[in-house]
């Protein structure tokens, strides 16, 4: 082996910030992959509460679980720190789909919205808040991912 490939594979194996070695080009794609089964979640859960609510029933924790049933499902792995952002995403887009289902007579901006966010019914807050929970646990994914991640890795 000439000098220049000993340099390169002694860079690799060091962790060259140029070439990520595979675990760190595994765990970015994992991230990547919870990413955007979180947003395909909280996409179809956002759709799912006004499609369920013209049936007549009220599912505002609906978006914040299926984001982190995405993430966790997509993800290939379990993280903590998925599963906090999962929590944070799950109530920002809890909050986010309340708003855009039911918002104040009296000003339907999402500023007002947020300013008075405590006067909202205490029954949606708790499920809001179970969302937002549901995303963390199911956010924090597990290790081999599910079916589908299991599938795709083995053939």
């Amino acid at each position: 082996m000439n000098e220049k490939a000993a340099r390169q594979d002694a860079g690799s194996k060091a962790g060259n910030p140029k070439r990520p070695c595979g675990s760190e080009q595994r765990l970015c794609i994992d991230m990547l992959l919870g990413l955007a089964g979180a947003i395909a979640g909280a996409v179809l859960g956002y759709f799912l509460v006004f499609v369920i609510a013209r049936q007549g029933f009220y599912a505002i924790a609906l978006p914040g679980a299926l984001l982190g049933l995405g993430c966790g499902a997509l993800s290939g792995r379990k993280s903590v720190a998925m599963g906090i952002m999962c929590g944070v995403l799950g109530f920002a887009v809890g909050i986010y789909t309340q708003w855009r289902f039911a918002p104040f007579v009296k000003d339907e901006s999402l500023s007002f919205y947020l300013a008075h966010l405590l006067d909202v019914n205490r029954v949606t807050q708790i499920l809001i808040l179970m969302g937002a929970m549901l995303a963390f646990w199911f956010g924090m994914g597990r290790e081999g991912g599910a079916w589908i991640r299991r599938k795709i890795q083995n053939g």
